[in-house]
């Protein structure tokens, strides 16, 4: 069976007529050629060349050998075109699931400036709760994930992508507006909108309330925070929310308070270690933690941060 190189000797003898300008060419010895060029006759089991006072003449058949090997080169380049782009992730499948807070805003804008080099790249978004990230990351249906709440599995590898905080949202001219921070337990004054002691945020607000001896209340619950921002937007009331909610747009009906006790959250970024990560997941992983972490490169792309 002839070589890929082997054909690349031919054709280099063919175009230039002599072994020792395809030796230069290629870069080798011209004897290395000449022995080139009688391994591949010894392999076709007939003459390639006729050999004229120093010249190399090819045959029809060294013709038609060469004709169909510029059609096994441009598939060569191809090929090595496809994994460059691949390497340098701008083409290939990308799937990935968030919970709503990030999903609804930030998340899409991030990937329209992500791909706006990598036209290529075919992508799969859905939003789901941590429990159904797990489920997706796990069974090898989606690439990576994005959660406020840590997502617990063995077979996950977790980073985390930005520090963040819970925020207290409420509607435009609300009487809490003239504080510059809330207390957490004044929210039992309010109209509240908070989460069920079910969820990951449920229990991080019951357990400020249990250390100081009282019981949250709230007029509606709600599962995600991305679903308690809206209803603040719509006037219902106030809310505890992350404040990776708060960017992308501007919220002109919603004012901001920092609160206290401080609550800390964090994002993550998540991947499976069952399967493994294609390079243009990794490389939107690396994309998210450098954009969260770079006010400027976010105002430049017009995501909003200052939520004040």
């Amino acid at each position: 069976m002839i070589r890929l190189r082997q054909l690349e000797v031919l054709c280099a003898v063919i175009d230039l007529g002599t072994t020792s300008g395809a030796a230069e060419v290629l870069s080798v010895s011209q004897p290395a050629v000449s022995n080139m060029i009688r391994h591949i006759e010894d392999l076709v089991g007939f003459p390639l060349f006729k050999r004229e006072k120093g010249r190399l003449t090819p045959t029809p058949e060294a013709l038609h050998i060469a004709q169909e090997a510029q059609h096994l080169f441009s598939q060569q380049k191809r090929v090595d075109r496809i994994i460059n782009q691949l390497r340098g992730g701008t083409v290939g499948q990308l799937s990935v699931i968030a919970t709503p807070s990030i999903g609804y805003v930030l998340l899409p804008r991030l990937i329209t400036e992500f791909t706006r080099t990598r036209p290529r790249v075919q992508l799969s978004i859905e939003l789901g709760s941590v429990d159904e990230i797990i489920q997706q990351l796990v069974s090898g249906r989606a690439d990576l994930g994005f959660s406020i709440t840590l997502p617990r599995h063995t077979a996950l590898n977790v980073r985390s992508m930005a520090a963040g905080n819970m925020v207290c949202a409420m509607p435009e001219g609300h009487d809490l507006a003239s504080s510059r921070r809330i207390n957490v337990l004044d929210l039992n004054h309010v109209r509240h909108i908070s989460y069920s002691s079910g969820t990951p945020l449920g229990q991080m607000v019951d357990e400020v309330y249990r250390r100081h001896g009282m019981e949250r209340r709230y007029f509606c619950e709600v599962r995600h925070t991305s679903t308690a921002l809206e209803m603040v937007a719509a006037g219902a009331g106030v809310a505890l929310v992350d404040n990776f909610a708060l960017l992308g747009v501007a919220r002109p009906s919603i004012a901001v308070r920092e609160i206290e006790p401080t609550m800390s959250v964090s994002l993550h970024g998540v991947t499976s270690n069952l399967f493994p990560t294609s390079h243009v997941a990794m490389q939107f992983q690396k994309f998210v933690h450098d954009a969260l972490n770079d006010p400027e490169a976010m105002a430049a792309w017009g995501i909003t941060t200052d939520y004040s």
